[in-house]
């Protein structure tokens, strides 16, 4: 027999390793949490061990030519009556397999005591009966969980599309992926893009972590509204920590012919704002803050202050994972923030993470971008084609 170690970050990131590594038949024997060190005696990030075989086969106490794909959504068997409906008769208790209890008394017998993680892996459900979902419905329950959605999120709305179809449709991929995009589209709120108007001075911040793309962002936006909307704009840069952003953006300003201010305090920045109230459009290109630094997060408090910018877009990276794309808007929930600018669309594996961030936030979404090219590469959100995105009904 042969048994294969996976360690990962998480236990989803483990069984994604199992299933690509020893395939969806694959017996899962052992997990446990550890941590990674250097040279054997310095502690490190915690991780999960999982133990795995693809030689062992777990007996099951499911009806015969059940797959077991159904362990996850536990149902009546196919082809029994009322199979594919989704209503009160599908719910049916979770079924447990012997393999769980013959690993627990395996573990007694040599008097090992079994890790936390293996005690919950253990456990039956705690979310009560299961409803039994259609083939097409669980088909796009793993899309949602591919495209890096967590699992409970994914089950909700799949329940919630169910629960409004009929028959006729759960039986109809198409329609029922068209039905979940709808209300994905739902749940995306977009404001549209920013509202220059002629005679009237418009100051726009853009702020947000390092590396995700402000000032090229910056640069697109400039360019598009003095080339192709033939807008006055102007530029200001509060980014003295990287002598490379300011000259990226000064040599953007050069191109496009644009007025550039370079500030270092507040009181600086009411002055060139003061300077460029001739121009239509004033963007505000910040340095990038970590979320976790509090000191620089209220200095940036207190330039946005001065600035009194009627918008505040926060830039984020649709690379980076859901979680921390939480944690980074919650902490620069502080400074005014009027909507969401997503960038780095082309690099990210899956759009599943945008969601619990848009519905924490609560913010709406203003521009996403798609690559580095000036001034192409940026649009204004649409939550059609987010929504369609996310289910990978379009390319990313």
């Amino acid at each position: 027999m042969e048994v294969k170690t996976f360690r990962a970050r998480s236990m989803q990131e483990a069984l994604q390793l199992v299933r690509r590594t020893l395939g969806a038949d694959a017996t899962l024997l052992q997990a446990r949490e550890v941590r990674s060190g250097l040279l054997g005696w310095l502690p490190g990030a915690r991780q999960v061990e999982v133990l795995a075989s693809a030689d062992v086969q777990a007996p099951c106490r499911l009806p015969a030519g059940t797959a077991r794909s159904d362990l996850v959504r536990t149902g009546t068997p196919t082809g029994s009556p009322g199979a594919g409906r989704f209503g009160a008769a599908a719910e049916l208790q979770p079924l447990e397999c012997d393999y769980q209890a013959r690993f627990r008394a395996a573990l007694h017998d040599t008097h090992t005591q079994p890790p936390s993680l293996v005690e919950e892996l253990s456990r039956p459900p705690s979310r009560g009966p299961v409803r039994h979902l259609p083939e097409t419905a669980f088909r796009l329950f793993t899309d949602l969980v591919d495209a890096e959605l967590h699992e409970d999120l994914a089950r909700e709305l799949i329940e919630r599309v169910c629960q409004a179809a009929g028959p006729r449709d759960l039986a109809d991929p198409l329609v029922l992926k068209a039905r979940l995009a709808r209300l994905l589209e739902e749940e995306i709120r977009v404001c549209g893009p920013i509202d220059v108007r002629p005679g009237e001075r418009r100051v726009v911040a853009v702020v947000g972590p390092t590396g995700v793309g402000k000032t090229t962002t910056v640069a697109k936006l400039a360019a598009n509204y003095r080339l192709r909307q033939r807008r006055r704009v102007g530029l200001i840069t509060v980014d003295t920590y990287r002598i490379a952003a300011v000259e990226q953006l000064r040599t953007y300003a050069d191109i496009i012919d644009l007025p550039m201010e370079v500030v270092a305090t507040p009181r600086e920045l009411r002055a060139a704002i003061d300077r460029l109230s001739g121009q239509e459009l004033i963007l505000v290109d910040t340095a990038g803050r970590s979320p976790r630094d509090e000191v620089k997060i209220q200095e940036l408090k207190s330039l946005l202050g001065e600035c009194r910018a009627d918008e505040v877009h926060l830039v984020l990276s649709c690379a980076t994972g859901g979680q921390n794309l939480r944690r980074t808007a919650a902490q620069f929930a502080g400074l005014g923030i009027t909507s969401l600018l997503l960038t780095k669309l082309d690099e990210a594996s899956g759009l599943g993470g945008l969601l619990p961030l848009l519905r924490h936030s609560r913010l709406p979404v203003s521009y996403v971008t798609d690559g580095q090219n000036v001034p192409d590469d940026i649009a204004a959100a649409d939550s059609r084609t987010l929504a369609r995105m996310m289910l990978g009904m379009l390319e990313l």
